[in-house]
């Protein structure tokens, strides 16, 4: 009988450690299940983070190569306007050149004699011109009734430059004057064409 008690004992300490086994088992099994279950949700969330700053840094630079490219774009836009604007006057500088053998340049000596001496006043004043246009010159001031020194020392396409004998005030009314005058005015007026504004 203490046999068959011990044997009980034995068989009951049995079940009972099975039963604990089996306990410790699904316990490992569930805690294992939830910790690769976080395992997993945290991979996700770092994936996740990694996935919307990748996308975000993509964007970022996206962003700043667009900003450079519009840049550089403005940049050689603003170059081939300026070539247009200086290719625009090149042709119009030599236009002007040839404009001492046209037939109407007396008058528009003239015209430049007329406007120098109005803007100086009356009174003496000392004109200097191209050596071609000192015949011109002599003639125009003696029709206009004028009373002016020559002086042939420029170098120009045509016109004048007048001043008073103190050098206190001068006008330049050349050619090439007049041309750098229109360049500066229509410069802003040409790029806004050029631009389309």
């Amino acid at each position: 009988m203490i046999c068959v008690a011990y044997e009980n004992l034995l068989r009951s300490v049995d079940e009972s450690a099975q039963e604990r086994e089996q306990e410790l088992r699904e316990t490992a099994r569930i805690t294992i299940e939830s910790v690769r279950k976080k395992a997993r949700e945290q991979a996700d969330l770092v994936r996740q983070s990694q996935i919307s700053e990748a996308e975000r840094s993509a964007a970022t630079e996206k962003n700043k190569l667009m900003y450079a490219a519009g840049a550089e774009n403005k940049v050689h836009l603003i170059k081939i306007k300026e070539d247009l604007f200086s290719s625009a006057f090149a042709e119009a500088k030599l236009r002007l050149s040839g404009l001492r053998n046209r037939d109407e340049y007396p008058e528009i000596f003239k015209k430049l004699a007329v406007d120098t001496a109005e803007a100086l006043g009356a009174g003496a004043f000392h004109v200097h011109i191209d050596k071609q246009d000192e015949e011109l010159c002599r003639r125009t001031f003696t029709s206009l009734h004028f009373n002016v020194e020559i002086v042939a020392d420029l170098v120009s396409d045509g016109g004048l430059v007048a001043c008073l004998p103190d050098g206190s005030v001068i006008i330049s009314n050349t050619v090439e004057s007049r041309l750098e005058r229109v360049q500066e005015r229509k410069k802003l007026e040409i790029y806004s064409i050029l631009s389309g504004d």
